[in-house]
């Protein structure tokens, strides 16, 4: 249902500035994201709404709302049909809820490393996933930033899928990551990213899966002591704009900011998530964070082929090819 905070913010904030006597001078696209503002992707963002600006000779604004200031994620991607958001930055497995074909971007331990991200969700295969998901909810997905891989943070040491029997984990609200975590043998428990950290510091939940960017910028390590290098999903951040909304803006201006998506901001965030793994790691560690490498095989074995087959099998089929992209002739 969409949100009386949503509707409130559609109706206060207008969607262009007018001069006196009614020509447009400026067209303002509001963009919404929930990170605070240090967070790489938030800095991110920044940089394309510059580069708008900047290619648009300051025809189009991006002013840009953080912190959950217009809704979680979840409020934003619907506001992206009801226009209290023009842009949402966020993990793409929200998109799950407007869209079947998302459901592959959480999928656990299907992408290998940034290498294989890089070669998925540029390639091909990401054009052919961004097609399927505009068909099936309208949104049209601009680009595709990388992330770090997702840890696990816990309040308990967990070195095996038995570790997490009965732990509350905090996941995004998505089929995939509840189901998932379920079949780890954890008990998954959705919940706006804003009300984490307290949540945690509450004892509601016993952990939480995050990039080590926002486990960091967070300040997660003041509420929870092991750090668990499961590295389970490489989540794409995704840059969204309903497609009627995109196409509504004149053409000079839709490949303007169409090529801003694509352009300085998606590489400072691959450069800041390359350099950032291990200064992030040092710096949680710093804070006294203890760090937890497990054997992943057990952990990838319960959520593996089978899993998908079993659980998600209208993605099976393109699970199976994200799998193969790059992958190591047999011999």
């Amino acid at each position: 249902m969409f949100s009386l905070k949503a509707a409130f913010a559609a109706a206060a904030l207008a969607s262009s500035i007018m001069l006196p006597g009614g020509a447009f001078a400026q067209t303002v696209l509001k963009l919404g994201h929930v990170w605070p503002a240090a967070e790489i992707h938030a800095r991110a963002a920044e940089r394309f709404a510059a580069d708008v600006a900047q290619a648009t000779n300051g025809a189009v604004k991006v002013e840009i709302y953080g912190g959950s200031t217009l809704g979680s994620d979840r409020e934003l991607v619907e506001g992206l049909r009801f226009g209290s958001n023009d842009i949402w930055v966020g993990g793409a497995g929200v998109l799950t809820a407007a869209s079947d074909t998302a459901k592959i971007f959480a999928m656990p331990f299907m992408i290998r490393d940034a290498a294989h991200f890089g070669q998925v969700f540029n390639g091909p295969i990401g054009q052919e996933v961004t097609e399927a998901v505009r068909k099936e909810s309208g949104l049209q997905i601009l680009a595709y930033w990388l992330r770090g891989p997702r840890w696990l943070t816990t309040k308990a040491p967990v070195r095996s899928p038995a570790d997490l029997s009965g732990l509350k984990i905090r996941v995004p609200d998505s089929p995939v990551s509840v189901a998932s975590w379920k079949a780890l043998g954890a008990a998954p428990t959705p919940m706006n990213f804003g009300e984490v950290f307290s949540a945690l510091q509450q004892g509601v939940i016993d952990g939480q899966e995050n990039p080590l960017s926002l486990i960091e910028s967070s300040k997660f390590s003041e509420v929870v002591k092991y750090l668990v290098r499961t590295e389970h999903s490489y989540e794409p951040i995704v840059i969204v704009m309903s497609a009627s909304r995109l196409n509504r803006l004149p053409e000079a201006q839709r490949k303007a900011v169409q090529a801003a998506a694509t352009g300085a901001a998606q590489a400072f965030a691959a450069e800041e998530v390359a350099k950032g793994e291990t200064a992030f790691l040092r710096m949680l560690q710093e804070q006294r964070m203890t760090l937890i490498e497990p054997d992943k095989a057990p952990f990838r074995a319960k959520v593996g082929p089978a899993f998908v087959k079993a659980s998600f099998p209208s993605i099976a089929a393109l699970y199976e090819k994200v799998v193969a992209v790059g992958a190591p002739a047999a011999r």
